[in-house]
């Protein structure tokens, strides 16, 4: 296996048809699919089901994909060590994050990071909170910026900061709210989300259970008005006047515009958002360094 094969591989598992994967590559399909060819024929196995609309990996083909990642992973180890002896003339920095963290987080992290190291080039791949963990364990980052908890035994986890859960409302929406000390938002009660028109994502994430454990802890009802599959787009349907929606309280930085936050008076659980990366991974003095600026990016 080369890196180049195993690229196609990957791209093909990823778009699902041979179309989809040759338009990803910049390479015509007839190309692509003669290249699968040859690549099956040297493995000596079928690495895709081409029996459904859509190309499936076959069990050789997860094989196939599993070991290419640790590869890449080993591949990846080297050249950090290699940037180490360097002083970090050239090198590549990927950051695994959930999409709306990264835009209120990343380009300030960014911008400070490349100060000091102008020849580093940083990956800001945007990954669902479901997501990110795995994609983590197989060594697509060197970085993870998720919530707690994590996996101990598998990573290594360091705070960078917490987050409080807020309500989201449309601006003009009128709330009897309180100005509590030490509150960033005036603070409502709880119960002004009973019988409230909500805006609410997928039951897998995180925020919607922590919704659904608040409203059962609280013996709370509310009206599904739209059910989204991101936090952008459920403050989007916020401002547009839809509905309230529960929502982590780092968001504001990049949403301001027609929405209004309140915090909560109700002690609600705080997340905290951590780093994570592999134990086994060598941290170059870069990674350590954008580490310290992740933890300090709110002073």
């Amino acid at each position: 296996m080369n890196m180049k094969q195993f690229r196609y591989v990957l791209v093909l598992s990823t778009e699902g048809s041979v179309s989809a994967a040759a338009a990803a590559l910049g390479i015509s399909q007839p190309s692509l699919s003669q290249y699968l060819k040859k690549i099956e024929s040297e493995v000596n196995a079928t690495l895709f089901d081409r029996s459904g609309s859509v190309l499936r990996l076959t069990d050789a083909g997860r094989v196939y994909i599993d070991a290419g990642k640790r590869i890449l992973d080993i591949e990846h180890q080297m050249e950090g060590r290699i940037a180490d002896i360097n002083d970090y003339k050239s090198g590549t920095l990927t950051v695994g994050i959930a999409p709306y963290r990264a835009v209120y987080l990343m380009p300030r992290v960014v911008d400070r990071f490349r100060k000091k190291y102008p020849g580093i080039r940083v990956v800001v791949d945007e990954r669902s909170g479901r997501e990110l963990p795995e994609a983590s364990e197989h060594g697509e980052f060197d970085l993870c910026v998720t919530t707690a908890p994590a996996n101990e035994k598998l990573y290594n986890v360091e705070k960078i900061m917490d987050e409080e859960v807020v309500l989201a409302v449309p601006e003009g929406t009128r709330m009897q709210a309180l100005d509590m000390k030490g509150r960033k938002y005036p603070a409502v009660d709880i119960h002004a989300i009973d019988g409230a028109q909500m805006i609410t994502l997928s039951d897998t994430q995180i925020m919607q259970r922590t919704l659904n454990d608040i409203c059962a802890g609280y013996d709370l009802r509310y009206h599904v008005t739209v059910d989204c599959r991101s936090i952008e787009a459920q403050l989007a349907m916020v401002r547009s006047g839809l509905g309230m929606a529960l929502v982590p309280s780092g968001i504001d930085r990049s949403n301001r515009q027609g929405v209004n936050y309140y915090s909560i008076v109700q002690p609600l659980p705080r997340r905290d958002i951590v780093v994570i990366y592999r134990k086994e991974l060598y941290l170059t003095g870069f990674m350590r360094d954008m580490i310290d600026i992740l933890k300090t990016i709110e002073d």
